[in-house]
């Protein structure tokens, strides 16, 4: 289970479905329509059959408390990659779209990314990746790119909590975490966001959060 939602408020705006992943079962309702389930399930297994066939469809969700920018969706699994992702139409455009990309890069790089050093710290911190799936989307083919998830124009989002106030030393110590990254070729681009979090939960610094964009 991640452990960003603190962090995810200020960004609960842009970022896209994928990073919700974990959130699903939360949304469930004993109310749902199950012919718009079977509907968006069916019409996933067709979208799935020409933009990622190698995927399946392992069910759906209904969201009735607005977490996601959907009603209904198909949840889905690359076996390959072990990747859990949504497939569902969005409202505006009508096209169906998915949250695979997302939700991989954000997998593989928290998996990569060891956590920054910093001052007064007596426990490892935990990093968390997101990516804004509507800009994943606007890539279009391109999106399957083995190293689209390094480009600037989705350049993602990284949460860290840190279970203290803010010390004068944090942000030289991440920048030069961030400029690392960039050297070991992890990311090229990203926003680093520290949200300063009490390990009760409670907002330190009046909520002020350190960010750092390279």
């Amino acid at each position: 289970m991640k452990h960003w939602l603190i962090g995810i408020v200020s960004l609960i705006g842009v970022i896209g479905s994928g990073a919700l992943m974990m959130t699903y079962a939360f949304t469930q309702d004993m109310d749902s329509d199950e012919t718009r389930e079977a509907e968006i399930q069916q019409k996933a297994k067709t979208y799935l059959e020409k933009h990622l066939p190698k995927a399946k469809v392992t069910g759906s969700i209904y969201d009735n408390m607005g977490n996601f920018s959907f009603e209904y969706a198909a949840r889905a699994i690359d076996e390959k990659t072990n990747t859990e992702f949504f497939v569902y139409q969005d409202e505006e455009s009508g096209r169906f779209v998915d949250t695979y990309h997302a939700s991989l890069w954000e997998d593989q790089l928290e998996r990569r990314i060891m956590p920054p050093t910093l001052e007064n710290i007596d426990e490892e911190l935990e990093v968390h990746v997101l990516y804004d799936n509507e800009k994943i989307q606007q890539l279009d083919d391109a999106r399957f790119e083995p190293e689209a998830y390094l480009r600037e124009d989705v350049a993602p989002t990284i949460l860290i909590d840190v279970h203290r106030k803010r010390h004068e030393l944090d942000k030289v110590r991440i920048e030069e975490w961030a400029k690392s990254l960039r050297e070991q070729k992890i990311l090229q681009h990203m926003t680093v966001k520290i949200d300063y979090v009490s390990k009760k939960g409670e907002l330190l610094e009046d909520g002020n959060s350190l960010f750092v964009t390279l």
